[in-house]
């Protein structure tokens, strides 16, 4: 039991480091943004007064904008119908990340397996009805990269 609590005193003693030198309450301004945005919600603390909620707001939108299933005319929603536009760089890279790690994951993470995941309720598509095997392996038709 001795050897517990001297254990226990050597984590409180190493956990309680000192300040920095330059540290003062005044030195640290935590600035808090938060709000509801992708289906939930964020919250960020910086150290300055400078407000950046414009800024965040504003890549919010255009990440939804392009990549929102759940907007009806986000770019990903044009591309799922099979329309033809020109997508942004949010979602050329996103994209590029998605083809790299299904590669480097043998298929097991997979972007297009939407179809099959909505078919369970799980998009904004809403579930299929009376959903069976044969449904299954007609959705599955549209899946994989390449």
């Amino acid at each position: 039991m001795n050897i517990l609590k001297l254990v226990l005193c050597c984590f409180v003693i190493c956990a309680c480091k000192q300040a920095p030198s330059n540290y003062t309450e005044q030195s640290f301004k935590n600035t808090q943004l938060e709000g509801s945005v992708f289906g939930t919600f964020y919250q960020v603390t910086y150290d300055t007064d400078a407000n950046y909620e414009v800024q965040l707001d504003s890549l919010f939108a255009a990440i939804n904008t392009s990549m929102s299933t759940y907007i009806d005319n986000s770019d990903i929603s044009k591309l799922n119908r099979n329309e033809l536009i020109d997508v942004d760089n949010h979602f050329k890279t996103v994209f590029s990340n998605s083809e790299a790690i299904y590669k480097a994951t043998n298929g097991a993470f997979d972007p297009t397996i939407g179809a099959v995941v909505n078919a369970w309720d799980f998009g904004p598509e809403g579930k299929i009805m009376d959903l069976d095997s044969f449904k299954i392996n007609t959705l599955m038709q549209s899946v994989g990269v390449g």
